[in-house]
């Protein structure tokens, strides 16, 4: 600062002089007391080190609620699809849900897991034809045409049964009762249908009672 400043004269440059070490003597002696203190509160205030670092941790954002819209939307789905599946349980041949039914039946069966189970299966299906041909006789809708394919469908059923059965190879007391079981409620329930069927049906109906008549518990 003793160095000559252009542009500024001696008497200025000793005037600065002075205010710089007078400022300096007032900043020798450190921060004020107020200063000090007020510093000491604020850092008393502070929260410990651990608090900071879960504050700095973002909390989760909560999922946002479905809306009304997407309640009523999966509601009105599962509400469908059981009233899918009764009106397919429920469903008679001629129905839109039949083949449905049918489709059911055949998964059901191919995942049955032996021959045993699919036998047991063949033979309620065949015990729902008969239901079937049953309600269609009754029925004033006129669907003889297919009360024909049903009988049909009933016998292919049970000898599908016999077949499982028999690649079973069993010949125990359970089986054979199961099957006198199965052939008995078949008879007395196609018997009683006879008269109200016409001549072909009744054929068909005949030629089944045959075939189960013949029926044996398999070797």
């Amino acid at each position: 600062m003793g160095k000559w400043l252009p542009g500024i004269s001696r008497r200025s440059q000793a005037r600065i002089q002075n205010r710089v070490s007078r400022l300096g003597a007032r900043m020798a002696g450190g921060p004020r007391l107020e200063f000090r203190a007020r510093l000491r509160e604020q850092l008393m205030e502070m929260p410990p080190e651990e608090e900071l670092q879960e504050r700095q941790v973002l909390p989760s954002r909560p999922r946002p609620r479905a809306g009304l819209f997407s309640r009523l939307l999966c509601a009105t789905l599962a509400v469908s699809m059981v009233m899918a599946g009764i009106l397919t349980y429920e469903s008679m041949p001629g129905d839109t849900f039949y083949p449905l039914k049918r489709a059911a039946e055949s998964t059901l069966f191919h995942l049955s897991s032996d021959d045993a189970e699919r036998a047991d299966r063949s033979f309620d299906y065949a015990e729902t034809r008969a239901q079937e041909v049953e309600e269609l006789l009754g029925s004033n809708q006129g669907k003889n045409d297919l009360i024909g394919e049903t009988l049909q469908a009933m016998e292919e059923t049970t000898r599908s049964a016999v077949t499982s059965l028999t690649q079973v190879r069993r010949r125990d007391a359970k089986s054979a009762g199961e099957l006198k079981r199965f052939v008995q409620k078949q008879r007395h329930q196609i018997e009683g249908m006879l008269p109200r069927m016409d001549a072909e049906d009744q054929k068909k109906a005949n030629g089944y009672l045959t075939y189960i008549d013949g029926l044996a518990a398999p070797n």
